[in-house]
């Protein structure tokens, strides 16, 4: 589940160095066009699918839900599995089907995919080559993956599909040392809506068991 919230990267600044193709836009030209909308976005509001291909069983799992987040390092993802909600400071983590929260200090490791870290540490941390386009149903798709620079990083590979209509971020595809491969695609994506002040905090439901590790 921590590694949902890569797919906040749908404001992703993509400054690297890269690998240009000769023809469509460039990495350069998407970075100055990514960097823009992200300097607009305040909170983005979204419903998500989540496949995951296993690397050694190849068994094959899909799941629904939706996320809400905003600067700095604020986020709800809701789930059938779970609900994580972080304001910044705490992180409360909740399985319904254990009914079980599990309360921690936020923080950030090396191997930390929250979406600040990920969107201030991409130039430095990865190596982005632009693939080419692709073309669905409703609009243009610029690809391009992410290869860390850090060999011991979890991931061994992010690709991104950018719509090229308002240079946001459709689908995230990982692949990590596993080879376990998730793919994240958003849809009804909606940008700077009011949110209502208690959205990043948690109140656990009667009866759950609390598990406090602050």
């Amino acid at each position: 589940m921590k590694h949902l919230i890569l797919v906040i990267a749908s404001v992703v600044l993509l400054t690297s160095s890269v690998v240009a193709q000769a023809t469509g836009p460039s990495v350069e030209e998407i970075t100055r066009a990514i960097q823009k909308r992200y300097d607009t976005i305040d909170n983005l509001t979204a419903a998500f699918t989540q496949h995951v291909k296993f690397g050694f069983s190849n068994i094959e799992q899909t799941f629904t839900g939706t996320l809400v987040m905003a600067k700095p390092n604020k986020y709800r993802i809701v789930s059938e599995q779970q609900t994580l909600v972080t304001d910044g400071t705490t992180v409360w983590a909740y399985s319904p089907v254990n009914h079980q929260v599990v309360i921690d200090k936020f923080k950030e490791n090396r191997n930390s995919v929250s979406p600040d870290r990920f969107l201030l540490q991409l130039p430095d941390a990865y190596f982005v080559a632009l693939l080419g386009s692709e073309q669905d149903q409703q609009a243009t798709l610029e690809v391009l993956k992410l290869v860390p620079k850090d060999d011991r990083s979890f991931l061994k590979s992010v690709k991104v599909w950018v719509d090229q209509s308002d240079w946001g971020i459709r689908k995230v595809q990982m692949l990590d040392l596993n080879d376990t491969e998730t793919t994240y695609t958003l849809t009804n994506i909606r940008l700077n809506q009011p949110l209502q002040p208690d959205t990043f905090t948690f109140v656990p439901p009667q009866g759950t068991d609390v598990v406090d590790l602050r």
